[in-house]
């Protein structure tokens, strides 16, 4: 399932709303993600599931993924490559409690990663996302 929280306000068209989607099997890292960025200028979506995730990408321009490492149905950084290749200007941030993990990661991998460490303070993720989608905004002018 794909949960959407859409960002509406009467000055929307003087405003590039960027879509966050999400990617993460726990449910409460998915709530408390949302939560930490409801107050941000961004249509948050969420999912469980890195496939449907990709599917869903093909019909819509997502500025920015946020995925955790550890998923049944696919590893995070399997699917963050993936969405570089359908999307190379998507921005990508990899999610894992386990940094060890990240350094075993093939080097090509990698240099396309952001990595935040669970537990992320929420701060930080922020400023993380606002400086990728600045760099994204810069990138398409």
């Amino acid at each position: 399932m794909i949960s959407t929280q859409e960002k509406k306000s009467p000055l929307e068209s003087l405003y590039h709303w960027h879509t966050v989607l999400i990617v993460d099997d726990e449910p409460g890292v998915l709530g408390a993600l949302r939560r930490a960025l409801e107050r941000e200028p961004y249509d948050v979506v969420t999912t469980d599931r890195p496939g449907l995730a990709l599917d869903w990408m093909t019909h819509k321009n997502v500025s920015l993924v946020i995925s955790d490492q550890r998923m049944p149905e696919m590893e995070g950084d399997v699917f963050l490559e993936e969405v570089w290749v359908r999307s190379p200007m998507t921005e990508r941030i990899l999610l894992t409690g386990f940094p060890e993990q990240v350094d075993r990661l093939p080097s090509f991998r990698k240099a396309r990663l952001n990595v935040m460490l669970k537990p992320w303070d929420d701060h930080e993720l922020k400023r993380m996302i606002r400086t990728l989608l600045s760099e994204r905004e810069g990138a398409t002018e």
